[in-house]
């Protein structure tokens, strides 16, 4: 029998939780979100493939966006009727995500896209090029650590990086640096009904930004959150808490929540603070109260 290679899934089961789907951005994998797989797994069913062409655990080559963004609808008609809650994706990830809303324009409620470029690059990084036009160089630790720095700016999950690009193939690392940098803004966005944050960094490319602008375009129902002082990979990679924590206020209103429950413990605290006269005045209208409530039952 012919085995049917697929693509590899991290996924985190909870009955009767909404799913939720993140895409890692190019030369990453699962790794780059296990900060927030820890917490929001226990909100979420979590699904968080792994690339084709990314790492040891990729069974099969890198073939392009299109295909990716197949895949993975594939995968969400199988086992959760082509929709889910919320769909996220970071640079590459985020790319195949807008192709997913763009072939499937109903398939989530929410969409988070951060980092995404929604235009053809004339110009890749010079990491781009040594990663492929000196490979061997590429894979010493101390030259990879700077091309590392190049994109990320911190060293907040190098070790992890540097591992997973070891396993990546020169082939794999020529044909995903060039569909990220020749990807176009997709055709049928409009179609989409599904509430969009678009994340960009501040200190991130102009061309960054103005991709941005292009996809909110696109998006009737988009907003754009910019990323004051952040970097490309600072939001989900680089600042986990501030992911989750824009996570539990934009889509689970969880923030509200706790804000009001501090207001209301303070307000309680702040009663026992009250003069000894306004306290017996408190307890003299519950007593009334009460008694107007017996004699309405009686």
């Amino acid at each position: 029998k012919v085995r049917l290679v697929i693509m590899q899934f991290k996924t985190y089961v909870q009955k009767n939780k909404p799913v939720y789907m993140y895409i890692h951005g190019e030369c990453l994998s699962a790794f780059s979100f296990q900060e927030e797989i820890r917490e929001l797994k226990k909100d979420y069913t979590l699904i968080v493939p792994v690339l084709d062409g990314h790492g040891s655990e990729a069974q099969k080559p890198f073939i392009s966006i299109q295909q990716c963004a197949e895949e993975l609808l594939t995968y969400l008609q199988e086992f959760y009727n082509g929709h889910i809650q919320v769909l996220s994706g970071f640079s590459l990830g985020a790319q195949i995500a807008v192709s997913m809303l763009s072939m499937k324009p109903d398939l989530c409620e929410y969409a988070m896209i951060e980092s995404a470029m929604m235009q053809p690059v004339k110009l890749q990084s010079w990491s781009a090029y040594a990663g492929i036009y000196t490979n061997a160089l590429a894979r010493k630790k101390w030259f990879n650590k700077f091309m590392y720095y190049t994109v990320f700016n911190d060293d907040f999950a190098f070790e992890d990086y540097y591992q997973n690009y070891q396993a990546m193939t020169k082939e794999n690392l020529k044909s995903i640096h060039h569909t990220v940098s020749t990807f176009q803004l997709p055709e049928n966005l409009a179609q989409a009904t599904c509430k969009t944050a678009i994340l960009v960094g501040q200190r991130e490319k102009k061309s960054m930004k103005k991709s941005a602008d292009l996809l909110k375009e696109a998006l009737s129902d988009a907003q754009i959150f910019m990323l004051m002082n952040y970097t490309h990979g600072d939001f989900s990679l680089g600042n986990p808490r501030e992911y989750l924590r824009f996570v539990k206020s934009w889509i689970q209103n969880k923030d509200i929540q706790q804000k009001r429950k501090v207001r209301k413990q303070k307000e309680q605290q702040e009663g026992d603070y009250l003069p000894n006269w306004k306290h017996l005045v408190n307890k003299i209208k519950d007593k009334k109260a009460k008694k107007k409530l017996q004699k309405a039952g009686s």
